[in-house]
């Protein structure tokens, strides 16, 4: 499923991901750009035939980041990483480790608005496991240009991705969603992002797996640490047809630090489904 330029996947180990910090993240994402945007200058520069040099000059490769390139009809052209193996090869049906066709999906994008970002599972060598990696990539002269990096957090489209399936499982078995919403090693848990269960017609919280202390508790009783009665503004303004957001600035038992929130969330009776997670740089609701 794609959603806001993202290729998205099902479930997948990345919650045992190592996190970075928002600065660590915004850091790479510097370094992305900043070689996607030499990789452009450079065909600019010195046309088509410089794609070549993606694949051998060392200027291309930054550490763990390194650029590639693919034609429109899907023909991989150049690269310095582990797609190099597929030089000359036509990768459309290429997937990720979800099973998405994340080269296909890319090339839709990039055929519909020149330039934005792919999200997919990938074998991460560092960390010996299946991540979330994301694609910047961007047209010159026909020709797609890509770098990508692992963020290693999940993202605002992971946490929408798990609400649309909470809703779904809540619309078709309260009870049975409500028990796998509260198991903690379940596909309703991922790091930062939970679920959590309002009441509308009560007015308080049903479940809180992360924060059991709120559970029966009126929404009216809760706010953030600026004061703000997030919870009952989630229950003014929910509604069954489409998906909410509203940010909120919590303190984390885990990191003891304040942190900026964001939850998405959807009414489905009379209940409010959510899921919460932490919002990083460049992130709009």
């Amino acid at each position: 499923m794609v959603l806001a330029g993202s290729v998205q996947a099902g479930p997948s180990s990345t919650e045992h991901a190592v996190g970075l910090s928002s600065t660590q993240i915004s850091e790479q994402q510097q370094r992305v750009h900043r070689l996607l945007d030499k990789a452009i200058e450079h065909i600019r520069q010195n046309g088509p035939k410089a794609v070549n040099d993606f694949t051998h000059d060392p200027a291309f490769i930054d550490r763990d980041l390194y650029v590639y390139s693919l034609s429109p009809a899907g023909q991989m052209l150049s690269s310095g990483g582990w797609s190099a193996g597929l030089i000359g090869q036509n990768v459309l049906a290429e997937t990720d480790d979800a099973g998405q066709p994340f080269f296909s999906q890319m090339l839709k994008l990039a055929k519909q608005n020149k330039a934005g970002s792919i999200e997919y599972y990938w074998f991460n060598p560092n960390d010996g496991k299946d991540e979330i990696k994301i694609t910047y990539f961007e047209v010159v002269d026909g020709i797609v240009v890509a770098v990508g990096f692992f963020p290693g957090y999940p993202t605002e489209e992971q946490a929408k991705q798990m609400l649309e399936q909470a809703v779904s499982e809540y619309f078709a078995n309260p009870s049975l969603a409500l028990r796998k919403f509260r198991n903690k090693q379940g596909e309703f848990r991922r790091r930062d992002q939970y679920v959590f269960v309002l009441d509308k017609a009560q007015r308080k919280v049903v479940l809180n797996p992360a924060f059991s202390e709120n559970n029966d508790v009126s929404v009216d009783d809760i706010a953030d640490v600026q004061g703000q009665h997030f919870l009952r503004d989630m229950l003014e303004n929910a509604s069954p047809n489409s998906i909410q957001a509203i940010d909120y600035w919590w303190l984390s038992p885990e990191t003891r630090q304040v942190e900026h929130r964001r939850a998405f969330y959807q009414q489905v009776g009379d209940q409010v489904i959510a899921v919460g997670t932490n919002v990083f740089p460049d992130s709009t609701p």
